[in-house]
């Protein structure tokens, strides 16, 4: 009896009814994935681990003195050399065909009027007599030449074109593309299409630089503008050269600000204001350079190839160049963060700490093996005014940049008509920024940004 009661009772269950388990595993999950979140998702701080591996060590100045400082100077190049392309020469006239054979002095004697422009009389150069060469000419065939010019001759614009006294400035588009008389504001028009390609360009390389990294930046910008200069030294015409400016000034300053970004994200705060100087003084010493150049080269398709071709060796750079280590952090590339901070850290004669390297270890397992797909934050323009303080400090550093950038592309681009000699202005305008630079340095260091910023701006 004992027996039958032990067999037909019923053994009480040892496992949890099914709802507690379900909540068990939904809560064991929430932690993973709370934990994973915590190892993910905690930021490294750079500027901590910076001077223990080195501010500004023997890699960061290897790095700023051979890679990033040099990767500057094509923007003062390719900015600046259309200043050279579009010069207009003093003298030029209407061109008359039946004229072809007497000397450029006869030429402008016989068919180019007089007028006077502030009190001194002189050539016309958008006129010419309006009146019929080849009777001239037969009727003046027993004569030494034609006849002497009639006051009274109606005049008409230039229908032939124009020529150009070439002593001084040998070749521009102004001279291949006849931009001259009714045609004058089109070289203009040329730095306004450099110039429109800008913002364009910072905002598409802008978000390029965030989202796959300083290196595919620069080299896409690089490329960028190697296209445009060999399109605007095959330009046939005025309205291609100025869709070539336009690819050009796409990556203008972009790609002087990438590097300026790669070195200035891998030195340590001490060193952020030498750094800034530093890369002004080299995009400087390239405008300087270029002045050489275009002393040398007068003919404007030579110059657009000198100073764009060279710049093809920087591709050279894929080799040696590294990607910047906060933005791999950022990305959660993290194994090679650690390659490049390691290299850093031994090349400097520095030890990466182990709690650094375990910690970012744990970071790596732990985005290996997480449960949950990543989400990554999607930053674009209009954060910058999502709230008051944003607002505010966009307003002012853009209204700050505006004022700045036109009053120096204004003064860089009146350079060289400040003297007789347009390559020895443009050369002094640009070596008075150096000591601009050092000073600069100097006041940045001591009393910091804003306040000196605003004393210039004042005084200014």
């Amino acid at each position: 009896m004992n027996g039958n009661r032990s067999n037909s009772s019923a053994k009480p269950s040892l496992e949890p009814p099914k709802e507690m388990r379900e909540e068990e595993e939904d809560e064991n999950e929430a932690e993973i994935q709370e934990c994973e979140k915590m190892l993910s998702e905690e930021p490294f701080d750079l500027d901590e681990l910076l001077p223990v591996i080195g501010e500004f060590g023997r890699y960061q100045k290897l790095l700023l003195w051979l890679i990033c400082l040099p990767a500057c100077i094509p923007c003062g190049f390719c900015a600046f050399n259309q200043l050279f392309m579009t010069d207009v020469p003093e003298e030029y006239w209407c061109r008359v065909p039946e004229l072809e054979n007497f000397t450029a002095e006869e030429r402008k004697m016989y068919s180019i009027p007089m007028v006077v422009h502030d009190g001194v009389e002189s050539y016309s150069k958008c006129s010419r007599y309006a009146v019929d060469w080849k009777e001239i000419l037969n009727y003046s065939d027993d004569l030494e030449g034609p006849q002497a010019p009639n006051t009274s001759w109606p005049t008409e614009p230039c229908r032939d074109g124009w020529e150009y006294n070439t002593t001084v400035v040998q070749s521009s588009i102004v001279i291949d593309f006849n931009l001259v008389c009714d045609y004058d504001i089109y070289p203009t028009l040329g730095l306004v299409a450099l110039n429109t390609g800008g913002p364009v360009g910072v905002y598409l390389f802008g978000l390029l630089n965030d989202r796959l990294g300083r290196r595919i930046s620069y080299f896409s910008c690089l490329a960028t503008l190697l296209i445009g200069s060999f399109i605007t030294a095959a330009s046939t015409s005025f309205w291609m050269w100025a869709f070539s400016r336009v690819i050009v000034g796409l990556t203008i300053p972009a790609v002087y600000q990438i590097p300026f970004i790669i070195a200035l994200e891998l030195v340590g705060p001490n060193y952020r204001s030498f750094v800034t100087v530093m890369t002004c003084t080299f995009y400087t010493f390239g405008i300087m350079m270029l002045a050489g150049v275009t002393y040398l080269i007068r003919d404007w398709v030579q110059l657009t190839l000198y100073t764009s071709v060279p710049f093809l060796f920087y591709f050279l750079y894929l080799l040696v160049m590294p990607e910047s280590p906060r933005w791999l952090l950022m990305k959660g590339k993290l194994e090679q963060a650690l390659l490049i901070l390691e290299k850093m850290a031994n090349v400097n004669g520095k030890q990466l700490p182990d709690s650094f390297r375990k910690r970012l270890q744990q970071r790596v397992l732990a985005e290996k093996n997480r449960t949950t797909k990543r989400t990554e934050q999607t930053i674009g323009a209009f954060d910058l005014c999502k709230t008051p303080n944003m607002r505010l400090k966009t307003i002012l550093i853009t209204l700050n940049w505006f004022a700045n950038e036109t009053v120096y592309l204004g003064l860089s681009y009146y350079g060289p008509s400040l003297g007789e000699n347009q390559y020895l202005s443009f050369f002094l305008s640009s070596l008075v920024e150096i000591p601009s630079y050092i000073i600069c340095w100097i006041i940045m260091d001591r009393w910091g940004r804003r306040w000196p910023m605003c004393l210039l701006m004042i005084l200014r």
